[in-house]
């Protein structure tokens, strides 16, 4: 009877022993599993320069010029926020002999996502035909010099010049592109832009006719991106 009672009772803490164990592999796995998730989440990041804005410049004589890089990460190869800096501006003469000149920075930020779907079990595609959103800001001032203006009451003109003129312009960005690994960790792409401007110009107040990172001040201007990066 003894022996029954501790053959019950071994079995009983073999039992609970096997059960510990399972409970402890069963946590460890979902632990590597989470691990793993967390691990696929963040997939580097794209340090891009942009070409076409040094190209742009050189084909316009010097008249507006601009420069950008921008720093993209890469989440779950679906989603890629973006930060895109800059520095731009405008040093242009009109046949009337006005002058206008301006220089500032700029920056954009926004998120673009990966329109190729990817297959459950295949390895993620390293190149990308993305689609996203910006929202673009620059603070700069700007001179404005030999504007003529003409009396319509007592007639004559007058020049007047508007020297450190400030503004703050906002804007958003529509973007559609593809990005390609030409060389291992290298990639190349292009963008198109649709750019809106949300900011008013001030009333009473010279408007700027460059604003930097947007282009010439109208209300809607497109652009194009051909940019070169690295992905760490």
């Amino acid at each position: 009877m003894l022996i029954q009672q501790m053959r019950s009772i071994s079995i009983f803490i073999i039992s609970l022993f096997c059960c510990f164990i399972a409970i402890q592999l069963n946590a460890q796995e979902k632990k590597a599993k989470t691990d793993l998730a967390k691990t696929l989440l963040l997939n580097g990041v794209t340090v891009q320069a942009d070409l076409a804005s040094l190209a742009s410049s050189f084909l316009t004589n010097g008249q507006n010029y601009s420069m950008e890089g921008s720093v993209q990460v890469d989440l779950k190869h679906k989603y890629y926020p973006i930060f895109e800096l800059g520095f731009g501006g405008a040093n242009k003469v009109t046949t009337d002999n006005v002058g206008f000149k301006t220089n500032g920075l700029f920056g954009r930020l926004g998120v673009d996502i990966n329109l190729i779907s990817q297959k459950k079990d295949a390895k993620p595609t390293n190149n990308l035909f993305l689609a996203g959103v910006r929202l673009g800001m620059t603070s700069f001032a700007y001179n404005i010099s030999n504007l003529q203006i003409t009396d319509g009451y007592w007639g004559g003109t007058e020049i007047i010049n508007y020297p450190n003129q400030l503004s703050t312009k906002i804007w958003f960005e529509v973007v559609v592109g593809v990005h390609v690994e030409i060389i291992k960790n290298i990639y190349m792409g292009w963008t198109v832009r649709n750019k809106n401007l949300i900011s008013q110009d001030v009333a009473g107040q010279p408007a700027p006719w460059y604003i930097p990172g947007f282009g010439l001040n109208n209300g809607t201007n497109w652009g194009v991106s051909y940019t070169l990066g690295y992905h760490f």
